[in-house]
């Protein structure tokens, strides 16, 4: 706390009046009231109890949310950081569940996502049409996120053009299966056996 006291003229001066015969030099005013200024900005820091000095502490970014998630973030079906290479045939254990669960298909294209420097499959699609012309999409997809297992699930959607997609979570992996046909009724109970039992990429 600062405290200022004022100190009275002598009896009949004229407080306004200044002292004659003591005459100071224009400099020891100026250190004077820098004096003053230096005790005042003291007693100010030392009340309010702010060091003078701060610690600036380096304050770490947070790491970067992973980039895969159910949907990658690349042109194709690999993660933005793999390099993926595409086989236009897919594994022969996807093509074995799909002849023994399909018959009377045919299949027109499949093709294999993977990276050559680890053998890692990240996405495998079969395409098949029926006697009737039915579309069967089949795809396994290596997906991020919670690994939490659920299905098969059927969803349909109505008329005209009938259809379902069968899905189920299994580990890393979505596996589904998109059925279109133009009259009857899709295979349904083959896809879901194929999406709950289908043998999986390592």
């Amino acid at each position: 706390m600062v405290t200022f006291v004022e100190v009275a003229p002598p009896d009949g001066a004229d407080p306004d009046e200044p002292l004659h015969g003591h005459t100071s030099p224009p400099w020891l005013t100026r250190v004077g009231y820098l004096l003053v200024l230096a005790l005042i900005v003291g007693a100010v820091v030392a009340g309010d109890g702010t060091p003078v000095a701060r610690v600036v502490r380096t304050v770490a970014a947070p790491p970067p949310a992973p980039a895969a998630g159910y949907v990658y973030a690349d042109r194709g079906h690999c993660p933005r950081a793999v390099s993926c290479k595409v086989h236009d045939q897919a594994r022969i254990d996807l093509w074995a569940s799909y002849n023994s669960l399909f018959p009377e298909t045919q299949t027109i294209a499949s093709s294999v996502w993977y990276s050559p420097a680890t053998s890692t499959v990240y996405y495998q699609e079969l395409d098949a049409i029926g006697a009737s012309g039915e579309t069967i999409i089949l795809t396994q997809q290596r997906i991020g996120g919670p690994d939490v297992p659920f299905g098969p699930t059927i969803d349909r959607t109505p008329s005209p053009r009938h259809g379902a997609l069968v899905t189920a979570r299994r580990g890393p992996w979505l596996v589904s299966a998109a059925l279109y046909s133009p009259q009857g009724v899709p295979p349904v109970l083959a896809a879901a056996s194929w999406v709950a039992n289908s043998p999986l990429p390592g």
